[in-house]
């Protein structure tokens, strides 16, 4: 790595890491006072409101990191422009493109961390902070006014597969149920029912209006299926908290996890358009911090004086503030059907990293 490319990484990751944390703590203490009431009336345990906001960590960095890299980039494009070292790089007959080289390298490697936070780190912290609020900050507080869910998806981690077409939290029932039994080995279905209702009966579930299929190793079905009026699995671990919880937020399921469920709810012909979307997502969204950081070049990267400098900053964040509207607009045209989900995820990152590039050269006067 050159000397010039050490020096802007350097100049750049200290303001994103500040920029991170700030953003962070921000989110933290937001949370602390939104639940303060709670946390008094309950006298919650120190030690809880701990761990609670430290599984709270994971997520919030992963929703703050591409505002972090944007502030960063600002911070640094102008510190730049004041001191006219930008100048002195362009007129060395260095371009704009290879000037911030080393910036968009490491906008990338932030993006694969964010991946791999989220993927990995973000689902088991995130289900230990939704335990702890329920069950300590809470106390179930809020379970009893849950409105009804629909197209509830859930996969354990283990051979079972769930599908509820409506869950209510508050009467513990469910309409529409699909349950899919898989092999350990082949990861093909070895049986599946379908059921009309489903209520929750203290540690278990009673199912109504069952109907039962066997299948082959294949996954293809074996005879005629079975009429059930009531039946009772025990095998069915599930509880109406776990479908809380999936239900407000599929972030519990690793990438391959939730792709597993997608291809599996396909083979049982279930329209997967919000799973879908948030499958894509999972890939588009470490990228928005590049996109972001991208964005502001064209408008910073040739500030010449202090004037210019607000008026600069007014234009990256407008744009900036544009790129979140498209991407949340493509993101529900999605999860409604009405767009493809991959261009519904990926369709703001690439609409305006090419607006970006386009722009770049406007950076180099």
């Amino acid at each position: 790595m050159k000397v010039l490319d050490r020096y802007l990484v350097r100049e750049l990751i200290f303001p994103i890491v500040f920029c991170s944390l700030t953003l962070v703590f921000l989110i933290l203490v937001a949370d602390l006072f939104d639940n303060l009431d709670e946390l008094l009336r309950n006298k919650t345990p120190v030690l809880i409101i701990l761990r609670y906001y430290l599984s709270l960590i994971p997520i919030s960095f992963t929703q703050t990191i591409s505002w972090a890299v944007w502030l960063g980039t600002i911070f640094l494009l102008v510190h730049l422009g004041l001191h006219n070292e930008l100048m002195a790089m362009k007129a060395a007959g260095l371009k704009i493109l290879t000037i911030v080289r080393p910036m968009i390298f490491l906008g990338l490697l932030l993006g694969i961390i964010t991946f791999l936070v989220a993927d990995r780190v973000v689902p088991p912290t995130y289900r230990t902070a939704n335990e702890l609020l329920e069950i300590y900050i809470e106390k179930k507080k809020g379970a009893k006014d849950r409105k009804v869910f629909k197209n509830v998806t859930y996969y354990s981690g283990g051979n079972t597969l769930y599908y509820f077409r409506k869950f209510a939290p508050k009467t513990k029932t469910v309409e529409d149920a699909i349950i899919i039994w898989l092999d350990p080995v082949t990861h093909h279905t070895t049986q599946k029912i379908f059921a009309q209702k489903g209520a929750w009966a203290e540690d278990h579930w009673v199912f109504e209006g069952v109907t039962e299929y066997q299948t082959d190793v294949q996954g293809d079905v074996l005879g005629k299926p079975q009429i059930i009026p009531q039946k009772s699995y025990p095998d069915v671990t599930i509880t109406p908290r776990d479908l809380i919880n999936t239900a407000s937020d599929s972030v519990f399921l690793s990438y391959h996890e939730l792709k597993y469920t997608i291809e599996k709810l396909k083979e049982n012909g279930i329209a997967v358009y919000s799973e879908k979307v948030d499958l894509y997502s999972r890939l588009a969204a470490p990228w928005k911090g590049v996109v972001m950081l991208l964005l502001a070049i064209p408008f910073l990267g040739s500030v010449r004086n202090r004037k210019a400098i607000a008026m600069s900053v007014l234009i990256c964040a407008a744009s900036v503030f544009a790129f979140h509207v498209s991407d949340a607009v493509f993101l529900a045209l999605g999860k409604s059907g009405r767009l493809w989900p991959f261009l519904s995820a990926w369709g703001g990152n690439m609409i305006f990293a090419t607006f970006a590039f386009f722009k770049l050269e406007k950076a180099n006067y």
